[in-house]
């Protein structure tokens, strides 16, 4: 790797600016700080002196010459693909814009039934059809994990004119696969493959984490800098290695989607991301990988819970992704409430799972930590919970564009099955949508909202959920 990986060609000019002590007749009103509530000031006035805007010597992120393009070149080079686009707008705005540089209106789309809601978003301002791949079922962890191979395979031959497969690796949980086989069946019918990786952006570092989809040969990968690596929230790179997409296209739609006012801070600290992964030796991983190591062991000794991984020999499951399953008579979500106590707050909770999420280094106090877990899940005993294990059920393809000027009803949740969803539901976190906009309605999905609503889980959509009533399609 470059020595050029512990520049931050971005961040040093936006330091660099700031120490000429400019005065500023342009936009931010805040001016560098200087015009903004003093009781605020002081928790703000640090970053505030490099949120400018398209200065000279600070480049524009549009079109970038200068040190943005030098920070999204050596990003692209650290990761070994061709470009990368430093997005603003969260992962969201990269799922956004690859969908649209790649789909078509009232085309096939493959897609995996368990991805983010920005996926669902995205087909439906295209007015895709899209074609749902129903994922398998990890029956340690109890939630949807991966596409299979042959469930790809199958589906692709059916659908040869598909213009794009859209996948999602690693699960919410870390749970990821090797897709090589398929990308390159994707590949031999030469359909692109669009990859949110959002929890992956350290996949980089190989192994003990998965492989990343850029290794697998995706076309584009979509990644949440700020979920896993020191970025601020709503950064996150979108990288293209791929001769199946036009990156004019894909440019296009990302100044579409994209803020025309990028924040400067937000992608400074994806050129600083960047450097900081760079940064770390195989002797630093190692020491994060043991202190992991050692937090598991010291959560397994708590009565009344255990740290669930999966055994299936197709999954790598990401070591910053912890997730503790309950075996007492509580809840997942119970326990989080009694974590929240203790002040540690995690990622989500569902009916059986609470789900830690590791920094990318070391924890200074990781026993003092483990002491406030034990103290949060005092009292607890062992009591094995039944489990209705939720599959994704399998339905037939909506043209989301002929959904636009179907009328609409509200019925009650227990008459709904059989009729189609006007409405997507989705618990959130992890933001997998439950239910569907033109997904037709199955008794599970009814089982499983009733009970996700009982244990009063947030949802957005589902706005008549609480009256345990959902808006339909007339039939």
């Amino acid at each position: 790797m470059s020595d050029n990986q512990q520049k931050t060609p971005l961040y040093t000019a936006l330091k660099r600016h700031t120490a000429a002590n400019p005065l500023s007749f342009h936009v931010p009103g805040h001016k560098y700080g200087a015009v903004f509530p003093k009781a605020a000031r002081g928790d703000f006035e640090r970053l505030l002196q490099i949120d400018v805007t398209e200065l000279r010597g600070l480049d524009d992120l549009h079109h970038p010459e200068s040190v943005i393009a030098e920070a999204q070149r050596l990003t692209a080079e650290f990761y070994g693909v061709d470009e990368t686009f430093f997005l603003v707008n969260g992962s969201t705005v990269g799922n956004l814009a690859m969908i649209f540089a790649t789909c078509e209106e009232e085309k096939k789309v493959i897609v995996q039934r368990n991805c983010h809601k920005s996926i669902i978003h995205a087909l439906q301002l295209v007015g895709a059809t899209p074609i749902f791949l129903p994922p398998e079922f990890d029956q340690d962890v109890c939630v949807a994990s991966y596409v299979a191979y042959e469930t790809v395979k199958e589906v692709i031959e059916l659908h040869q004119d598909a213009k794009a497969l859209i996948l999602t690796n690693p699960n919410y949980y870390g749970m990821a696969i090797d897709m090589t086989e398929i990308v390159n069946i994707a590949h031999s019918y030469e359909i692109p493959v669009l990859v949110d990786e959002a929890h992956g952006a350290h996949f980089i570092l190989g192994s003990p984490f998965p492989k990343t989809a850029i290794a697998c040969g995706a076309d584009v990968v979509v990644q949440s800098a700020h979920k896993t690596l020191p970025a601020m929230t709503m950064g996150s790179y979108l990288h293209v290695n791929s001769s199946f997409v036009d990156k004019e296209k894909l440019k296009y739609f990302l100044q579409v989607f994209q803020s025309s006012s990028p924040s400067y801070p937000i992608m400074a600290s994806l050129d600083v991301a960047r450097s900081y992964l760079a940064s770390l030796s195989q002797d630093d991983i190692n020491e994060i990988v043991q202190q992991i190591r050692l937090f598991k062991e010291l959560l397994k000794e708590i009565e009344g819970v255990t740290v669930a991984e999966s055994t299936d020999p197709l999954v790598t499951t990401d070591l910053l992704k912890i997730t503790v399953q309950t075996r007492s008579s509580l809840s997942g979500y119970e326990l989080q409430v009694r974590l929240e106590n203790e002040g540690i707050f995690t990622e989500l909770a569902d009916p059986l799972n609470v789900l830690f999420v590791y920094p990318l280094g070391l924890l200074e106090n990781v026993h003092e930590v483990v002491r406030k877990i034990k103290n949060a899940f005092q009292g607890l005993r062992h009591h094995e919970r039944e489990f209705r294990p939720f599959s994704f059920p399998t339905t037939s393809s909506i043209s989301y564009k002929h959904l636009r000027n179907v009328a609409k009803k509200v019925i009650d949740l227990e008459k709904a099955e059989g009729f189609v969803a006007a409405e997507t539901i989705i618990p959130y976190p992890p933001g997998v949508p439950l239910l569907l906009m033109g997904e037709v309605i199955h008794k599970e999905h009814i089982e499983r909202l009733i009970e996700l609503q009982q244990h009063r889980s947030h949802f957005q959509g589902g706005k008549f959920l609480s009256s345990y009533q959902i808006e339909v399609f007339e039939r």
